[in-house]
């Protein structure tokens, strides 16, 4: 009786081990999250996760072997992007808010187009919450509260830990990057981010052409009332000058025809001078013959 009460229980042990072992060999993914999270909420101090960094071709091969319930984070950041610059440290935040979540970057030049238009993506900054069944992408605002709200929405799961003073971080990485290109000639500039450098371009252009119509019709409007008249003023003044300088030519001419006038009558007047004191000789000649011969 004591020999088979013992076999008994020993045979009741190995059941029940041999259930444990096949149960923890097929056990589900929620049992794992379950233990990673109750593992991130019993340690001691906090470690932050960084998310990885990968390719195009590493993304699809990382998501395409995602267990079922399962969960990853991808952000599509561009380098030259100051919107990717502020979105960036947040993210890094999230991947150690929420380490059950694998947190992949992907940056613009490391991936194709393709890559790109296969997961919806036609703007930057971008997350997306993929698992096997499903692909979410975040629509909201880029601020760490609302994309915390999104998480949780999304996948169910609560961050293992608050982050204190995350704000001031990505504050500071912005203004270092600001402050980067502050200090660099405008040529470095259009070299190291050609696409900010034309979209610069492009809104001053947008300025301009805006601006341009309602600068023309003022300067229409201030040509047709006050530089109009003041030419007309300068016209009528230099016509009256130019009148005042014809009727000085003409008082010139006149004078000057009078000046000939009077030399003209002084020349016909010596000329019938002479031709009369001739005559009066000839007269005066033609008498004193006349009384020579009649005394003689």
């Amino acid at each position: 009786m004591g020999s088979s009460s013992v076999n008994l229980f020993f045979y009741i042990i190995s059941i029940c081990l041999i259930r444990c072992v096949w149960s923890s060999s097929v056990c589900s993914d929620e049992a794992d999250v379950f233990i990673k999270n109750l593992h991130f909420q019993c340690s001691p101090s906090f470690s932050p996760i960084p998310p990885l960094k990968v390719d195009g071709n590493f993304l699809d091969r990382a998501l395409s072997s995602k267990q079922r319930n399962g969960y990853a984070s991808v952000l599509f950041y561009a380098a030259w992007c100051p919107f990717s610059h502020s979105l960036y440290p947040k993210f890094d935040i999230l991947s150690s808010m929420f380490p059950q979540i694998e947190h992949l970057a992907v940056e613009e030049s490391s991936a194709s187009p393709s890559i790109f238009s296969r997961y919806g993506i036609h703007s930057l900054p971008s997350i997306l919450i993929v698992n096997q069944t499903s692909r979410v992408r975040y629509r909201g605002s880029k601020d760490l509260p609302s994309i915390i709200q999104f998480y949780e929405k999304t996948t169910g799961f609560e961050p293992v830990q608050y982050i204190a003073g995350n704000e001031s971080v990505v504050l500071g990485d912005h203004n270092k990057y600001m402050i980067q290109l502050w200090n660099e000639t405008p040529m470095e500039i259009v070299k190291r981010e050609p696409y900010l450098a034309f979209a610069l371009l492009f809104l001053c252009f947008r300025v301009l052409l805006s601006v341009f119509p309602e600068v023309l019709s003022r300067l229409k409007a201030f040509w047709v009332s006050y530089a109009l008249q003041l030419n007309l003023e300068i016209f009528g003044e230099t016509s009256q000058l130019f009148a005042r300088a014809l009727h000085m030519v003409d008082v010139r001419r006149v004078w000057t025809k009078l000046k000939l006038c009077k030399t003209r009558n002084f020349h016909q007047g010596a000329k019938s001078a002479h031709v009369w004191a001739s005559s009066l000789a000839s007269v005066s000649l033609g008498e004193s013959s006349g009384r020579s011969s009649s005394s003689s």
